[in-house]
C-alpha cells in the first residue's frame, strides 16, 4: 500500500474510533454517578442490564482502542515525515497517544469491573462499595489518561504550526482541545469531547488527502 493509502487507512480508523466511543459517553462516565444519594441508585448507574453496559462501555471501547492505534500509527508517520528524520515533536506524539490509549485501556476495565463480574458469575451478589470504589478509580484514570490526549494534540499542533502538513486553523483549535483535554477533572464530558472532535477533524483532513504526508519535506539547500 502506498503512503498515501496508508494515510488514508489511519484517518478512515480515526473516524471509527470515534464512532465507536460515541455509545460510551452516551451511557454516560463514572462522574455522572458522583450525585447518587445510596446503594440501590449507584447499582443503577449500570442500568438495568450487566450485558448491555459492558457491551456499550467495555467491547466497543475496545474495539476503538484497535482503530485509534492505526489511526495513532499514520498521524506519526505524517508528522515524522514533516519534521524529517531528527523531529522529536512527532516522537511525543507516539508517547502521548499510547499513554492515553493505555489509561484509557484500564479505565474501561475498571469502570466495566463490577457489572462484568455479575454477567459473568450467577453468583455474585451485587456490592455497592465495591461499586462506588471501581467508579472512583476509572474517573481518575480517564483524568491522567487526557494529560495523555492533550500532550499528544499539542505537540501534533506545534508540527501543524511549523511545517503546514495539515491546515495551520487546525493547530489553533488543537491548542484548544488540549487546554480542554488537560481540565478533564474539571469538566469531564468538554474535556472528553474536545479530544474527539480533534481526532475527527484530522482524520477527516487525512482521508479526503489534505495531508501532504506522502510528500517530501522541505529542505533547506545547502552550499
Amino acid at each position: 500500500m502506498s503512503g498515501g493509502g496508508l494515510v488514508r487507512l489511519g484517518g478512515v480508523c480515526g473516524l471509527l474510533f470515534v464512532l465507536l466511543m460515541v455509545p460510551a459517553y452516551v451511557v454516560g462516565t463514572p462522574d455522572a454517578a458522583t450525585s447518587v444519594s445510596g446503594a440501590r441508585e449507584v447499582l443503577g448507574y449500570y442500568g438495568t442490564s450487566a450485558g448491555n453496559f459492558v457491551f456499550l462501555n467495555g467491547t466497543l471501547p475496545l474495539l476503538s482502542t484497535l482503530f485509534f492505534l492505526w489511526f495513532l500509527g499514520g498521524l506519526y508517520g505524517v508528522l515524522r515525515h514533516a519534521e524529517g528524520v531528527d523531529g522529536v515533536l512527532s516522537t511525543v506524539v507516539l508517547i502521548g497517544g499510547v499513554l492515553f490509549i493505555t489509561l484509557s485501556c484500564v479505565g474501561y476495565t475498571v469502570e466495566i469491573m463490577h457489572p462484568a463480574t455479575a454477567q459473568r458469575f450467577v453468583n455474585f451478589v451485587p456490592d455497592p462499595q465495591l461499586a462506588f470504589s471501581s467508579l472512583a478509580v476509572s474517573a481518575w484514570l480517564y483524568h491522567y489518561c487526557q494529560v495523555g490526549d492533550a500532550v499528544m494534540i499539542s505537540a501534533a499542533s506545534l508540527v501543524i504550526l511549523g511545517s503546514g502538513i495539515l491546515p495551520r486553523w487546525l493547530a489553533l483549535v488543537g491548542f484548544l482541545a488540549a487546554i480542554l483535554a488537560l481540565l478533564h477533572f474539571l469538566f469531564p464530558l468538554v474535556g472528553a469531547v474536545s479530544g474527539l472532535v480533534w481526532v475527527t477533524l484530522v482524520s477527516a483532513l487525512m482521508v479526503a488527502g489534505i495531508s501532504q504526508g506522502t510528500r517530501a519535506p522541505r529542505r533547506r539547500a545547502r552550499r
